[in-house]
């Protein structure tokens, strides 16, 4: 087998197994925290109101204020302080040289919000992985149908398992043993192990934790992988050192990476080693699968596009979801996905004339290098003979 395709996932491949919204888990995380009582204590609870307001005033409109937003805001606040005197310049923070905080936030409020945020994450998306009213066998079958022709990579930026579940035998960097401990990332193996049928979490996992006390052989800060997710859920938190930037500033660890910078928070082992390898995977796909993304992830359009500018550009398909109706949705009208989707990914199907209908929902770009689907995730696994067809047309061998 020398084909290969790469499945890159994103939210809108798991809102219908109920994970979530974007919308769900910033209502859930503000009741969290506004109840906490620490959150009382320490100000946590005044800095997510004082974030939320300003951004409320800032953005077009208040309801577009999300989760992700809070927390960048918050995580970047909390470095805006003056440096620990006698610091060396590489600890100075230097954008406090130029601006003053307005707002009365406390550095110690706003690193226990963040921790706050992402402990709701985790657990919110722990518990969707038990509640799913949907069954997983058309994914499943789907993930089956795929490695029968081609080298399968999955990456996904959801922190859920409902891959995982579906098809449990996917390497993803460490043992695929049920053991009850927790399991190192396999630093060499990972690379040695790049044509086997894999699914990678580039953003976290609900799988991924801190283990403590250390294991032998371990580092600092190092994530280790729990088949357990309930075991995972107890290490979520770290309470140790940062990770420096150049700027001076520091990022905190966390088990599940959320927020406006997530290409610095790439930099630590796993999602280091995910990253870099779905930039090798795209570069050598025979076929690309973007499902349920929102395109919001800069860092992975820049690979996305790098693979579609390619001479000739690997294919692409693209499921998402516009009411069944794409190319009435792009006749006049174009969002920042769309956008995206026509200018990073190369995707030059635009309606009403810029695509050629197949079926139902399948949009095909007048080159024939890559197709939409319009009508959601489980709508497209239940549609897999328009799949094959659509497959057929692409002007290359999939």
């Amino acid at each position: 087998m020398t084909k290969r395709a790469v499945l890159l996932f994103g939210a809108g491949a798991s809102v219908e197994y109920k994970a979530p919204s974007t919308a769900a888990i910033t209502a859930k995380i503000e009741r969290q925290v506004m109840a906490d009582d620490w959150m009382k204590a320490c100000g946590g609870d005044t800095a997510y109101q004082a974030i939320k307001n300003r951004l409320q005033s800032y953005l077009q409109r208040p309801d577009d204020v999300n989760f992700e937003q809070i927390y960048h805001c918050a995580h970047e606040l909390s470095y805006s302080f003056p440096h620990t005197e006698g610091a060396m310049n590489e600890f100075r923070p230097l954008l406090p040289a130029f601006t003053t905080l307005t707002e009365p936030l406390d550095a110690r409020a706003l690193r226990a919000l963040c921790g706050k945020i992402t402990d709701v994450i985790y657990s919110q998306f722990s518990a969707a992985c038990d509640g799913n009213p949907l069954s997983l066998a058309p994914l499943s079958a789907f993930i089956e149908k795929i490695r029968r022709t081609h080298i399968t990579r999955i990456y996904t930026t959801n922190y859920d398992d409902f891959i995982l579940q579906a098809a449990p035998d996917l390497y993803t960097g460490s043992a695929n043993v049920a053991a009850a401990g927790p399991q190192q990332f396999e630093l060499r193996k990972f690379w040695e192990r790049s044509d086997d049928a894999s699914v990678f979490y580039l953003h976290g996992s609900v799988h991924l934790g801190f283990p403590h006390p250390m294991p032998q052989g371990s580092e600092i800060g190092d994530l280790y992988w729990f088949h357990v997710r309930d075991e995972a859920r107890k290490h979520a938190r770290f309470d140790g050192s940062d990770v420096s930037r150049m700027d001076g500033t520091q990022i905190m660890r966390t088990s599940v990476v959320t927020g406006l910078d997530k290409l610095s928070r790439l930099q630590q082992r796993p999602m280091s080693h995910y990253y870099a390898g779905l930039a090798a995977d795209l570069m050598r796909a025979d076929i690309i699968y973007v499902i349920g993304s929102g395109l919001t992830d800069l860092h992975l359009n820049s690979w996305l596009h790098e693979a579609r500018s390619l001479s000739p550009a690997v294919p692409l398909l693209f499921v998402d979801y516009w009411n069944g109706h794409f190319l009435e949705a792009t006749a006049f009208d174009a969002h920042r996905k769309e956008i995206l989707l026509f200018h990073e990914l190369r995707v030059h199907a635009k309606g009403p004339y810029g695509g050629v209908r197949v079926g139902e929902h399948w949009t095909l770009s007048p080159d024939g290098m890559s197709a939409i689907w319009d009508n959601g995730f489980q709508s497209f696994l239940a549609a897999q003979d328009e799949l094959d067809d659509v497959l057929i047309r692409l002007k290359c061998k999939t």
